[in-house]
């Protein structure tokens, strides 16, 4: 079973390779989640079985993201505890000999290979709470010890890293692997398509953030010449292309046409997530990142790859983007 944390699309758009992988080599696939993330597994694989693991309900502001995280520690260590019910009443009932979690601290079980994977073996958090990180890194040393292995997806070589801090800062446990960057774009096969796009600009993240975000860069792009192409990242929503002037809007797109599109376009803007920086590295293709507001890791990956990209925070989309399209 493969099942991803469902904060944005992230999580599961880098278990899409790891799900090809394991079907390639015969194994038979049982797809796990909640929400967005899980619907965007079932459309890529839609023969797959699927089995629903709630997992906690984001929904954050930029002015009190951190505040409204630390909010969430109660709901997460419950959630944590449900999963790793849920998982023990599988086992029982199914298959199920290899699990692989990606965040989902719960899913392990000593009756079967649990495998953990996660970039964030420490957490960049505010200022305010500087002094809390190297025992917040501790505790993940903990939980991720229960497993019987942590794939890290990046390089083992610090000055090649993508994650930097997150995965090389402190000594990592002891089951850790470093597995290289994983991008859901690796596998796909080259397809052609008709639509071609100056900018595309790929959406994610949790509400209401992520509808900010599209407005802003609506407004912008508007102004501009330029032909524009905005993946809303609502994998729920049925498929269809919506133009209004120069902007077409379309909910989401599979991996192959997504590929296609990426691959002819100018100019790509998305948010500085960890698995959107995975698919940049795969194409080696410079983007706008714009991080989520206040959040911490986001804020860090972006300035850390300020080499290879160019930041814009979300408050100065207006002022900046327009410059360079």
């Amino acid at each position: 079973m493969v099942c991803p944390l469902n904060w944005g699309l992230g999580h599961a758009s880098r278990m899409i390779p790891v799900v090809n992988d394991l079907l390639k080599q015969g194994n038979k696939v049982i797809l796990g989640g909640d929400g967005d993330a899980l619907r965007l597994m079932s459309n890529e694989f839609p023969d797959l079985q699927t089995v629903s693991i709630p997992d906690v309900e984001v929904r954050l502001g930029h002015k009190t993201i951190c505040w409204s995280l630390l909010g969430l520690v109660p709901k997460m260590i419950y959630s944590s505890f449900r999963e790793h019910c849920i998982l023990k009443r599988l086992i029982k009932c199914t298959a199920i000999d290899v699990v692989i979690a990606d965040n989902r601290y719960g899913l392990w079980n000593k009756k079967i290979k649990s495998i953990f994977v996660t970039h964030q073996l420490m957490l960049k958090l505010p200022k305010a709470l500087k002094i809390l990180e190297y025992p917040v890194h501790l505790l993940i040393k903990m939980a991720v010890a229960r497993f019987d292995t942590c794939w890290v997806p990046d390089y083992a070589d610090r000055q090649n890293s993508l994650s930097g801090d997150l995965s090389h800062k402190y000594a990592l446990p002891r089951n850790t692997t470093f597995i290289g960057p994983l991008s859901r774009f690796a596998q796909a096969k080259q397809v052609s398509t008709d639509r071609s796009f100056k900018v595309v600009a790929v959406l994610s993240g949790p509400e209401p953030l992520r509808s900010e975000l599209e407005e802003e860069l609506r407004a912008v792009l508007s102004h501009s010449h330029a032909s524009a192409l905005i993946v809303q990242g609502k994998p729920s929503e049925r498929k269809q292309y919506t133009t209004v002037g120069n902007i077409t809007s379309v909910p989401h797109l599979d991996t192959l046409e997504l590929r296609a599109i990426l691959k002819k376009a100018h100019t790509v803007i998305c948010r500085s997530g960890y698995s959107s920086i995975m698919d940049l590295e795969y194409f080696k293709s410079k983007a706008i990142l714009i991080p989520t507001p206040g959040q911490t890791e986001q804020e860090y990956l972006a300035l850390h790859l300020t080499h290879k990209h160019l930041t814009i925070n979300q408050t100065d989309v207006k002022v900046q983007l327009i410059n360079y399209l």
